[in-house]
């Protein structure tokens, strides 16, 4: 787990370098691609079936809406606003965001450390995001909607994925969740120059690769497991890692600049994971 999420810290980075290259539903489109092929083979080494029941289907389509929609906010988010601010914000909301829905909707249990650490979040999330200086043009320019939304997307991974244990195994759940998100960013790249890739440079395949094979293919499929195995607050916890590879990967590759509202929202939000996942 903690590998798969210095692949996920890493994925900021190389997402944002992709941004560079063409629109959301095109790098999506090949990003499923990718992590589809390099997955399969997995499929068939551990002995799993390719066959899905009805009951599976379902959940593999509800997760495949929600993983899709979580990329192209993911995708649109580093496009326009930094990519270390994004990685800290939405992987730190996440957890935070997992818990609450979990308590108040789920059957779960908030014990008042939670609710220390879940009020600690929220103003971790608006340091984060300077909520004080937000106005709604604002909030679009800095790329922080789009990252609210992918936080709020991949919740609902996690919730889908933790409940899907029931009717299949993570593997071929994985493997038919990245298939058909193709079909899904494909009808979203429609009026996308699909084969354009090619003639890309090396920079740009390296950054795709990384992004299917590493992050997703090897890192998603971890956290799904980890979302079945452990259950879905546990798994979240481990995502405390990335805000802090995220942010040190963009300042590394990318240059970006250190902001203090940015490292201080972080460190609380982190405090805040911890003491959820006590």
């Amino acid at each position: 787990m903690i590998l798969a999420m210095v692949t996920w810290g890493l994925s900021w980075t190389n997402a944002k370098i992709l941004g560079s290259y063409g629109d959301a539903p095109l790098i999506m489109f090949w990003r499923f691609f990718i992590a589809t092929i390099s997955f399969a083979p997995i499929v068939w080494w551990k002995g799993h079936s390719f066959k899905i029941n009805r009951e599976s289907f379902y959940y593999i389509i509800l997760n495949t809406f929600f993983l899709t929609l979580y990329n192209y906010f993911y995708f649109k988010g580093t496009q326009v606003g930094l990519a270390g601010a994004g990685g800290v914000l939405v992987t730190t909301l996440n957890p935070i965001i997992t818990s609450l829905i979990s308590g108040l909707f789920l059957g779960g249990i908030l014990y008042k450390k939670d609710l220390v650490g879940l009020a600690l979040g929220f103003v971790g999330g608006a340091l984060i995001i300077r909520l004080w200086e937000m106005d709604m043009t604002l909030l679009f320019q800095t790329g922080n909607f789009y990252f609210i939304m992918a936080s709020f997307s991949w919740v609902s991974v996690t919730l889908i994925t933790s409940k899907s244990k029931k009717v299949i195994s993570f593997i071929p759940y994985s493997f038919w969740s990245f298939a058909f998100s193709i079909l899904l960013s494909f009808a979203l790249a429609i009026n996308e120059p699909i084969l354009d890739v090619f003639q890309f440079d090396f920079i740009f395949w390296l950054n795709l690769i990384l992004l299917a094979t590493g992050a997703m293919a090897f890192g998603t499929s971890v956290y799904f497991l980890a979302s079945v195995e452990l259950g879905p607050k546990k798994a979240s916890a481990y995502i405390f890692t990335v805000p802090l590879t995220a942010m040190g990967f963009a300042m590394y590759y990318l240059d970006e600049p250190l902001i203090m509202t940015t490292l201080l929202g972080g460190i609380l939000a982190i405090i805040a994971v911890f003491l959820i996942n006590k």
